[in-house]
């Protein structure tokens, strides 16, 4: 057994557990951004509208994640993004729409209900005209 001061057995194993130690924190901070964005959204959606595109993107970013945890918090931050800033949200409905769209044919079950809601509240909050040009132009 290799001891505590042994370079040969570290070498290896120290660079994986920081990797897995850093994976660990981004993956929290991103879940704790994503927290942040919904209470913002909920509370003082005022906020948000000044760089609502940029926050969009991250978002909808995230919605890829390969962690589910991650995806599922991602889609439901863009459902109360709609919900909370409804109009305003017109812009980023076609973009968002073929990402929640693309998600709901390649995933998990809860996943796919997660978009499902997500773009409900797309729908129920954007300007009906907006909403049915985001859901054609993606493919439904």
């Amino acid at each position: 057994m290799l001891g505590p001061l042994s370079a040969e057995g570290w070498g290896s194993y120290l660079p994986t557990r920081l990797q897995q130690g850093l994976a660990l924190l981004l993956r929290q901070m991103k879940e704790k951004g994503l927290v942040s964005i919904q209470r913002l959204a909920a509370c003082h959606s005022e906020v948000l509208t000044g760089r609502l595109h940029d926050i969009c993107l991250a978002v909808t970013g995230e919605v890829t994640n390969l962690r589910s945890k991650v995806s599922r918090l991602a889609i439901s931050t863009l459902g109360d993004l709609f919900q909370a800033l409804k109009k305003n949200m017109d812009q980023e409905a076609k973009e968002i729409a073929r990402c929640l769209l693309q998600k709901m044919g390649n995933t998990s079950e809860f996943i796919q209900r997660a978009a499902g809601q997500s773009l409900g509240a797309m729908v129920e909050n954007v300007t009906p005209a907006r909403s049915l040009v985001a859901l054609i132009s993606a493919g439904v």
